[in-house]
This record gives C-alpha cells, sequence and structure tokens, in this order.
C-alpha cells in the first residue's frame, strides 16, 4: 500500500467515524501535532484525541480538495471539516451547538 492509499483510508476511516480503523493506521511509536495541544500527542493519546473528536462532533465529515505524495511518503492534502459540536471535547470544552466548516492543510509522514 503507497502513501497515498494510507492517507485515503484514513479519511475514509473518519468519515464512517470508526476510531480503531484509524488508530490502526498509526505506529505504535506515531507522533501526532495538533493546534489544540501545545505538546504533541503519542501512543495512546493519539486515540484518546481522535475519540473525544469523534464524540464532540459526532456529524464530523471531512472534505478531501486536493491530496498528493510529496515523495518519501509525505503526504500533502487539502480538506474542508464539516461538523456540528454537540458532545463535551476532552479537554472539558462543552458542547456549543455550532456547526462548523473550515479549512485543514495536512503533511503526514507515512513511513
Amino acid at each position: 500500500m503507497n502513501a497515498l492509499e494510507v492517507s485515503q483510508r484514513s479519511f475514509d476511516a473518519w468519515n464512517r467515524h470508526d476510531a480503531d480503523a484509524v488508530i490502526a493506521l498509526y505506529a505504535e511509536d506515531a507522533t501526532y501535532h495538533t493546534p489544540r495541544f501545545e505538546h504533541p500527542l503519542k501512543g495512546k493519546a493519539i486515540g484518546d484525541f481522535l475519540t473525544s473528536v469523534l464524540a464532540a462532533y459526532p456529524d464530523l465529515r471531512f472534505e478531501v480538495i486536493s491530496r498528493g505524495d510529496t515523495g518519501g511518503g509525505l503526504v500533502a492534502t487539502q480538506f474542508v471539516l464539516h461538523a456540528t459540536h454537540t458532545g463535551p471535547f476532552m479537554d472539558g470544552t462543552p458542547p456549543t451547538g455550532r456547526t462548523v466548516a473550515y479549512p485543514i492543510a495536512s503533511v503526514v509522514d507515512l513511513k
């Protein structure tokens, strides 16, 4: 499976709300960076974060705009997150009931 196929599997799993399938795509020593936290997430914390996102945004959907393999296992993706914040987030942020749609750029190292 090449890097683009792994990336597609990840987006498909997110859109199915299958946290276990998303988590299964990460190596045991993976590191996940998100502006939501001051430090990178590692190991079990990645799974906890993914599960929390799906609980906070149960209708979450990613719309991929563009994706490319930049070489060496790096995949760059532009996508839009569509969701309604109806559940609590892991940091205690209560649900707002607001619907969001915001663009995201991602670079993933799939070595």
